[in-house]
């Protein structure tokens, strides 16, 4: 993976001598407050996503960022305003579930879409439950839905972001996570991807992430919320 100061050089090579202050890092990508209500987002694939995010954004209810410059390993884009829905306490955030299943409904009825076809089977998760049987169809799909990702000011979704898992994919991966992290409608598929990611967000081993996946396998029951 790139070094810190490696997606420093390339964001100042867009924006030139501007204060970089790190905001958050997943297992490939970096995001970095830059400028003036400017966010970079460093890693494999951001040219990709940067054209997939101007394919998408008008076809879609709720906004996606906006990206404003595309350079060689960096995008630089406009800052969702208000805060991720992982910071909410998890009985705040059902309030946002039809709006999030409707513009899951949307995603998933994108067609046309250059991105990706993920087809892996559920069983080859690597996790110790029942898996369902494959998708009878992909669709376009998110495919990292979860609430860090779901940003809102008071009562408004002001955007979703973090588009680099985005593919033709099985949709109970999106369902799953609102599932996960919303309460949204459970259903077998849906409870798989769910309590998969949440084992996945256990691994990843940040606090806020470790306390909203323990919080979700308790209310869906699985015996490692219960473990000291």
């Amino acid at each position: 993976m790139p070094s810190s100061s490696a997606d420093r050089a390339a964001i100042r090579r867009l924006l030139g001598d501007v204060e970089i202050t790190p905001l958050g890092a997943g297992l490939d990508h970096r995001a970095y407050a830059v400028g003036d209500g400017l966010v970079a987002r460093c890693g494999e694939g951001v040219e990709r996503e940067a054209a997939l995010l101007d394919a998408i954004a008008p076809r879609l209810p709720l906004p996606v960022p906006e990206p404003v410059i595309v350079g060689r390993g960096a995008i630089i884009q406009r800052r969702i305003p208000g805060r991720p829905l992982l910071e909410l306490p998890r009985a705040e955030r059902a309030r946002f579930v039809p709006e999030l299943l409707a513009f899951v409904e949307a995603v998933h009825a994108l067609d046309g879409v250059d991105a990706p076809v993920d087809d892996t089977p559920p069983e080859a998760w690597g996790v110790d439950l029942p898996a369902p049987p494959p998708a009878e169809r992909l669709t376009f799909i998110h495919g990292d839905l979860g609430a860090e990702h779901v940003f809102a000011d008071g009562d408004r979704i002001t955007g979703v972001i973090d588009w680099g898992d985005a593919a033709i994919g099985d949709p109970a991966i999106d369902h799953g996570r609102l599932l996960r992290d919303f309460g949204a409608p459970d259903h077998p598929r849906a409870r798989f991807y769910a309590i998969a990611t949440a084992l996945e967000d256990l691994d990843y081993g940040v606090p806020l992430y470790r306390e909203n996946a323990l919080a979700a396998l308790a209310t869906l029951g699985h015996p490692v919320a219960n473990d000291p």
